[in-house]
């Protein structure tokens, strides 16, 4: 019994670890940066490229790719991959179903921009027998000339950890109710932390001590805390820091202090409640607050309210606000453009940054246009960041944001409004006049964050930002690298608990995280994170970091100095500033451009006409068609229709994009006019829609941009292409976008579109991984497109245009008579004997009979359960593919296996998880049946004991044997065939 009871504790412990994303492998060895020489100068052209041997079928292969300063192309297997441009974050992708068993190879080509060029590349290739195999930049690669040379090792915090935040299905949303009936704070010995690291309860709250939801550290290491109703507690900790020795209330007026800080001989409070931000002072040296002034009222709601606060490199403070509280626009200097609507009299909701000198007399709007940022703080580059929140409602959408590591400039609007009519279509809040994040996270729900400069831990931890996931009980680790004005980032979950609804975090004076729970009423708790571990080197810097860091810093400088610039100036700073127009950094580009908009427009509009720089002026036309001048439409229109756009980066095609896209919306244009632009533009996305079109990166963030403004559009002809993109289209998202452009689409539609659409809508509304908004969006696709239909082909269509539930009669499978067992041996004697060829029309519809099709896709038809076979014979050979067919649980693809459950009253349920429904909900439900969706057990997730993945593929056997060898020959012509 107590073996069993050990092997239960090491599986729940393993299993919490995925669970709440914490590494339990061996991480990927890092790469190298390497490039084509030493030195590097910009427009050096380089390919550096590498075969490598995969020796069977893979169950998952993952590339990271790191390009810094450099457009690049990604080849794998002489296939387009991907195109990025000289700052596109640094990615990763599912490259499973590109590879082939047998010799592979990767390639890129590399053109270099104005800073150190280099690129990092790994591909972690995991067999079904469980060992993995990675392939990694280095001096062995080649280059057109030679070996490329290596620029040192990527720091293993870069690499290997972006999976590390993801949130599985199985992570319970609602695991922060489990504190509410608690009696003390949660066991630190449940969490789950880095090596060397050591949790330490220090106090649970007291049942008069309310919920906690901020706190700040005094001049004497004193924790003020601000309880979630009203009022502020101030504890005294022992000497040896282990437990709280006295507690006070020092206040029991302010409501609801979501953000402290102790500045200036004074604790200033952002009040949410009270609406307002307070200094509290100590006027007669009591050691008591008597002093309680209103230094500023933000009116508005509370819910995304007025938030956390932290003082700036130049001694202003600095609030974050959600998007409850109102813009203020009296007595204040607005640094944003006064081009964005905002400025332009129209009602805006969204959230902002605000900053202020000590007595509350001069007040400055730094940047806006955030949702609910919650916490804020400066790294020791005196950058200022926060984790902004999702939309929940919106995910699995096109239009979903996730949430995200953002670092906030002078000027910055990062996109988000708040829906105030949810009238359909729905808001798309990115295009290239935003401000772009560091990072999206995924899932979660942001509180606070302080940057790791604080710490006495490990050098990268000082040099991360910590952020907390309220929700899902986190301390995510967000690794900084600087990269131009900005930075490079990559996140892993640095310790996670259930319940642990933290709130907020402080380093003390020796460095250790302190970290409260609470919120919602919940029972919170004080804890001490501390680093116990062995002191650790500093490696050497490496002769990347140290060229990135050096020309990060003019970068940064020279940001700060066009943001300088965020009011009227002299006419004569104009020339200083346009030249940084078509920078590549699109945080300069994007400060300059917010500069020039704070001038005259009559001072810059024929400069920006007469522009002959492409690049340059894409920006300056942009700017232009943001100012609202209809006067100036048609000579912007004139000038955008010249342009050869193929010379633009992605960001320069991304601004003519949406210059078009203002300029088009003035119905005084001449209509013949405007035709020429919407033929061009077709032109233009035929370009971009090629099959030697990377698929990935910076390229298909322009395709898509370009579908939508001619979907918006209605543009005649735009069917076709956007079919093909829905007929190519990888995952829920690019899906629901290509039916989301179409649905709008009146004309130029053939009856094979038709069906196509409506089968993808259908196969969509089965499975989509989902927030709240999703069936109400799908349903207004389904009933846009049916509005679109003549009588003819609603009849013609039948049942298809009906809405698709879950719980519908699935398909029935055609009843054969058994032919036999087949075994691989035999089917490939069997085949070789068959006379004639397969015929493939008759193998399209044994693929439906046998219910192929209920699971897998072939040229965008089918289910999405299992891999998509569009292109399997470039893949694999036909005895690899039917042997997949025939022992399907021998090689399952990660992505594609079912999941066994065991319950706290000892059930056990294998089956697919299905995403569908408010990804929030509190239930897990399993599938457990592929060919019968309706077949769904749900199961409580506070009830999961363990889980793990099933070593039984979800697709069954024996579905050959019912088919004669000369059916399969049928089957495989089909499979086989180009599509």
């Amino acid at each position: 019994m107590m073996n069993l009871i050990r092997i239960a504790t090491v599986f729940l412990v393993v299993t919490f670890c995925c669970h709440a994303g914490l590494a339990v492998a061996a991480q990927t060895s890092s790469p190298a940066w390497i490039w084509g020489t030493r030195d590097r100068a910009p427009g050096q052209v380089v390919t550096l490229s590498h075969p490598f041997h995969v020796r069977s079928a893979v169950a998952r292969a993952t590339m990271h790719l790191a390009a810094d300063f450099t457009r690049c192309t990604v080849r794998l297997n002489q296939r387009p991959l991907a195109q990025l441009d000289e700052f596109a974050p640094w990615m990763q992708w599912d490259v499973t179903d590109r590879l082939v068993a047998g010799s592979n190879h990767i390639s890129l080509h590399c053109t270099s921009g104005e800073g150190p060029a280099a690129v990092a590349l790994s591909i972690e290739i995991i067999y079904a027998d469980g060992s993995v195999v990675t392939v990694a930049s280095g001096d062995d690669w080649k280059t057109d000339h030679g070996t490329a040379v290596s620029l040192g090792t990527v720091a293993q915090e870069y690499w290997d950890v972006s999976d590390l935040a993801k949130i599985s299905p199985l992570e319970d949303y609602e695991q922060w109710r489990r504190a509410s009936g608690a009696d003390v704070g949660t066991d630190p010995a449940t969490f789950v932390t880095e090596p060397g690291f050591q949790v330490d309860l220090i106090r649970s709250a007291t049942a008069d001590e309310g919920s906690w939801v901020s706190m700040a550290l005094d001049s004497q290491g004193r924790i003020t805390i601000a309880r979630e109703n009203k009022g502020l507690l101030r504890m005294t900790l022992s000497p040896d820091g282990k437990r709280v020795r006295q507690v006070e209330t020092i206040n029991d007026d302010l409501l609801e202090c979501r953000g402290l800080l102790y500045a200036y001989d004074s604790l200033y409070a952002n009040a949410n409640n009270s609406k307002g931000l307070y200094r509290l002072r100590d006027t007669d040296n009591d050691d008591q607050f008597d002093e309680v002034e209103l230094l500023r009222e933000f009116p508005g709601q509370v819910g995304h309210g007025r938030n956390d606060l932290a003082l700036g490199p130049d001694g202003l403070i600095y609030s974050i606000h959600g998007d409850s509280v109102e813009l203020a626009i009296d007595n204040i200097h607005d640094r944003t453009s006064p081009l964005r609507a905002a400025r332009q009299g129209q009602h805006s909701e969204e959230g902002h940054l605000i900053r202020t000198d000590r007595d509350g007399s001069r007040w400055e709007l730094v940047a806006s246009g955030l949702r609910n940022p919650f916490g804020i703080d400066f790294n020791d580059d005196g950058e200022v960041f926060t984790y902004d929140a999702d939309n929940e409602y919106d995910m699995g959408s096109p239009w979903y944001r996730p949430t995200r590591i953002v670092q906030l400039f002078s000027g910055g609007d990062y996109g988000w409004r708040r829906k105030t009519n949810g009238q359909w279509p729905p808001y798309f809040p990115d295009h290239s006049d935003n401000a772009l994040p560091t990072v999206d996270v995924g899932k979660g729900s942001p509180t606070a964050v302080k940057s790791g400069r604080h710490s006495s831990f490990p050098r990268h931890y000082q040099k991360a930002i910590f952020a907390l996931d309220w929700a899902y009980g986190r301390i995510l680790a967000c690794h900084l690298a600087p990269r131009g004005a900005g930075y490079a980032c990559r996140v892993q979950t640095f310790l996670a608990g259930r319940p642990l609804n933290v709130t907020d975090l402080e380093f003390d004076a020796d460095g250790d995280m302190f970290v409260i729970t609470g919120g919602r009423k919940t029972r919170s708790a004080l804890y001490r994170i501390r680093y116990i571990g062995r002191e650790t080197e500093i490696p050497e810097p490496t002769t990347q970091q140290i060229e990135r860091q050096l020309y990060s810093q003019t970068s940064r400088e020279r940001r700060r100095v066009l943001a300088s610039l965020h009011q009227q100036r002299p006419v004569e700073t104009l020339s200083q500033t346009w030249i940084y127009l078509d920078d590549t950094d699109p945080l300069i580009r994007n400060t300059a451009r917010v500069a020039i908009e704070h001038q005259p427009v009559e001072q810059w509009r024929d400069m920006a006409i007469a522009e002959v720089s492409p690049e340059r002026a894409a920006t300056a036309l942009l700017a232009l068609a943001r100012s609202g001048r209809l006067a100036d439409y048609r000579v912007i229109l004139q000038r955008l229709d010249a342009m050869d756009v193929k010379t633009l980066t992605a960001y320069g095609k991304l601004s003519v994009l949406h210059a078009y896209r203002l300029t088009l919306r003035n119905a005084s244009l001449d209509p013949k006019v405007i035709d020429a632009t919407h033929l061009r533009l077709l032109r233009w996305l035929s370009s971009e829609t090629g099959a030697a079109v990377a698929p990935l990166g910076s390229g298909a963030v322009v395709r898509e941009e370009l579908a939508r403004l001619i979907a918006d559009r209605e543009v005649p002809g735009a069917v076709t292409p956007l079919t093909e993109m829905l007929r190519t289209a990888h995952g829920q998202r690019e899906r629901m976008n290509a039916l989301y452009m179409l649905c709008h689409q009146p004309h130029g539609w053939t009856m094979d579109d038709r069906t196509l659409f409506f089968e993808a809508l259908g196969e969509l509304e089965r499975t989509a991984f989902s927030g709240a908004g999703m069936p109400g969006r799908l349903k207004q696709i389904r009933d846009h497109a049916v509005g679109h239909l003549s009588a003819e082909e609603r009849e013609t269509l039948g049942a298809l245009i009906q809405p698709t539930t879950l719980d519908q009669t699935p398909p029935k499978k055609v009843l054969r008579p058994q032919v036999r067992t087949w075994t691989l041996s035999d089917l490939v004697t069997a085949l070789d004997d068959v006379a004639t060829p397969g015929d493939a029309r008759r193998g399209e519809a044994l693929f439906r009979d046998v219910l192929c099709a209920s699971c897998h896709r072939v040229a965008g038809r089918g289910g999405v359960l299992g891999p998509d076979l569009s292109s399997v014979a470039a893949r694999f050979s036909t005895r690899d593919i039917l042997a997949s067919i025939v022992t399907p649980s021998d090689v399952i693809a990660e992505k594609y296996l079912s999941v066994q459950v065991v319950t706290t009253d000892g059930k056990i349920v294998s089956g697919q998880i299905i995403t569908g429904g408010d990804y929030r909900s509190s239930t897990l439900r399993l599938a457990t049946d592929p060919l019968d969706p309706a077949k769904v057990v749900e199961i409580p997730k506070q009830d999961i004991q363990l889980h793990r993945p099933s070593d039984v593929s979800p697709m069954p056997e024996g579905l050959l044997d019912t088919l004669t060898a000369a059916d399969i020959a049928d089957l495989l012509a089909f499979l086989t065939q180009q599509h």
